[in-house]
């Protein structure tokens, strides 16, 4: 039995079961930054902001670096004299590691409880039945301790009866600078009431800049004040929404944290280029690799796609040249996950959508009108060979999925890529993908 495990068992064997229900927002800290340094101990202490596409500007920050007045989408340009004068670090973005160390946090995470929740790449709610309250506290902090230990990013837990005051209990615990970072919020305290008298309306998660002034209007500008109000005053004004954030606020959980992603109907995948480029077979390498990295994420959540958009066009800001974008729809004769086929349509797409004489710039493909893989029916009138062509189309797919799952992304793809082509997005400093690719992990050099 893991440690944490037993940990939680001993927990309910000591304390007995607790009728109150709680969840716990698991946050890490500067995500992408701590990731980096997680690996690289030397930009501990040192401004860092990881940069965007391209390594275009900034989406992510140090509090170091933060302290110097950089701004979230500060252009990169504008950073250089911070890092002769500062020493600075700016780091192309490694969205491989950072993917795989949430998997990593949430894997410790789900020792803690049989039900983890992932909100975004760096925020998981964790479900937490069955304790007292007078557990949580070290709960909290033997999380926070367990993740520091086993990924060494540094989180902070915000622990509540409902995920809207969890998001608020996060948000405390991360504001302190000494001891652990965990915040336990009850939902009728005087600690909780203070809270959200202090809380303006609009931070309240659920409560976007333009609800927050119709509330305003209502004077109603504080979360206590949105939690006191009138329901029926609520329910009739607004939306049944806000009526459940008015409930998560009283402690009363009644809202799903995410929906479920195979219930998405549309999957995307696009990204600018490094450099616009005019040449087809640039374009058709740029959409070979969005469309093997979309079909993997097709088959990743179990759906299958009834059509096919691709898209191409050139930089609109770019006034000094001559524009273009256009484009067109495949519709396939069943459902698919099937990387080769979808490449086998995208190209015939590309022949009739690319124009000789225009820099394109960006390139993507959309899969649309998705189906659950379980609930595809064979059609009674497909022919055998048909049939058998799809069963090994299957098994090939398995075998790829496999193989880069085990073996680290893109170890096999359908298509050669050039790897200096000018589609290639910016990562003049990128950091390896220590966890996701053999030919990248670390080296230790003996004495």
């Amino acid at each position: 039995m893991q440690a944490s495990t037993a940990y939680v068992t001993r927990l309910s064997m000591e304390r007995g079961t607790a009728d109150q229900k709680w969840v716990a927002l698991v946050d890490v800290n500067n995500f992408y930054v701590s990731c980096e340094r997680a690996f690289a101990p030397r930009l501990r202490g040192r401004p860092v902001a990881v940069l965007s596409n391209n390594d275009g500007c900034v989406i992510a920050r140090s509090e170091e670096i933060k302290a110097l007045g950089v701004e979230m989408g500060t252009p990169t340009f504008k950073l250089k004299h911070l890092v002769r004068r500062y020493r600075a670090v700016l780091l192309s973005s490694n969205y491989p590691l950072y993917a795989d160390m949430s998997r990593r946090v949430n894997d410790v995470l789900s020792r803690f409880s049989e039900w983890v929740e992932p909100y975004s790449i760096d925020e998981s709610f964790v479900h937490l039945p069955g304790f007292f309250t007078d557990t949580l506290k070290e709960l909290g902090q033997a999380m926070e301790q367990a993740v520091l230990k086993e990924t060494h990013l540094p989180v902070g837990v915000g622990i509540a009866p409902s995920a809207t005051l969890a998001k608020l209990a996060n948000r405390q615990a991360k504001k302190k600078t000494q001891g652990d970072r965990v915040y336990l919020l009850e939902a009728d305290s005087e600690e909780t009431r203070n809270l959200l008298m202090k809380t303006p309306v609009g931070e309240v998660w659920g409560v976007g800049g333009r609800l927050a002034e119709r509330l305003h209007d209502l004077g109603i500008t504080t979360a206590w004040q949105l939690r006191e109000a009138p329901e029926a005053l609520i329910r009739r004004r607004f939306s049944v929404t806000l009526a459940r954030i008015q409930w998560e606020l009283k402690g009363q959980a009644c809202r799903h944290v995410h929906s479920d992603d195979t219930s998405r109907k549309q999957l995307r995948v696009s990204r600018s280029f490094g450099q616009a480029t005019a040449d087809q077979q640039d374009l058709a390498e740029a959409l070979r690799t969005h469309v093997n990295r979309a079909a993997e994420k097709l088959r990743r959540q179990k759906s299958c796609a009834r059509a096919m958009t691709v898209f191409l066009r050139t930089n609109p800001f770019n006034h000094d040249q001559p524009q273009h974008s256009d484009a067109l729809v495949w519709v396939f004769e069943q459902p698919t996950a099937d990387t080769a086929e979808m490449l086998h349509a995208a190209n015939k797409l590309l022949r009739r959508l690319w124009r000789p004489g225009y820099r394109y710039h960006k390139a993507g493909v959309l899969l649309m009108d998705l189906a659950d893989q379980s609930a595809e029916q064979l059609t009674l009138l497909e022919q055998p060979e048909h049939l058998a062509r799809r069963i090994r189309s299957e098994r090939l797919m398995q075998v790829m999925d496999e193989i880069n799952r085990t073996q680290g992304r893109d170890t096999l793809v359908m298509g050669l890529n050039r790897p200096q082509a000018p589609w290639h997005t910016k990562q003049e400093n990128r950091s390896p993908a220590y966890t996701t690719a053999w030919r990248e992990l670390p080296r230790v050099a003996a004495r």
